[in-house]
């Protein structure tokens, strides 16, 4: 009779906290930047035992993405979805790319921008990826545009139409974040997210 295989052992580390360490060191290094000592290093953790939980270092960058999408992304489409005016949403979108040039991870600028241009273009995996983070941002955008015009006591907005405003607030956000990194003085960065706001539909 054949013994039942015995279950292997549970890792004694907290897998979250560490692929949240991971994230850190290719958000702030990007791919080619970041070694495995680095990663050995921000994590306390022995080459095998993050090779056995996340896979190899290419793995290890797209689970990071995909923590920064449902995480940093979520938190930002939940913002625009959530309460307030459609106007004071997309104030308060334009306005954390501000805030975050003077916080920690603004040096850092956004993972997803940097991801598009450091690995998307060499690695479908990246870019799909990248993709499905930038299509989340753009139809809560879309939406929260759609709910301006309507707001504005007009007729409601195209969707064509939403869609194209959209995807212009998300190349001011985007390039605020990059300004940032760039290490541009608040007063541009206000200046930039003014004039975005200024070319909305008033309620």
């Amino acid at each position: 009779m054949r013994e039942p295989a015995t279950m292997g052992r549970p890792r004694e580390f907290d897998e979250d906290a560490a692929l949240d360490a991971i994230m850190g060191v290719f958000w702030a290094q990007g791919f080619e930047g970041t070694s495995m000592s680095d990663l050995v290093g921000a994590t306390g953790l022995k080459k095998g035992s993050l090779y056995a939980a996340f896979g190899n270092k290419r793995a290890m960058y797209h689970k990071a993405l995909a923590l920064y999408d449902r995480t940093l992304i979520d938190t930002t489409v939940q913002g625009l979805r959530g309460g307030g005016t459609p106007r004071s949403r997309i104030e308060q979108f334009l306005g954390s790319a501000v805030s975050r040039a003077s916080s920690k991870s603004g040096g850092r600028g956004c993972f997803v921008c940097n991801a598009s241009i450091d690995q998307a273009p060499t690695d479908a995996d990246t870019a799909g990826l990248v993709q499905a983070s930038l299509s989340r941002l753009e139809a809560a955008l879309a939406d929260v545009v759609s709910e301006l015009g309507a707001g504005s006591g007009g007729p409601d907005m195209a969707a064509a139409d939403a869609q194209l405003r959209a995807r212009h607030l998300m190349s001011v956000y985007f390039g605020l974040r990059v300004f940032a990194k760039a290490g541009a003085a608040t007063a541009v960065l206000e200046d930039t997210q003014r004039a975005a706001l200024a070319s909305l539909r008033s309620e």
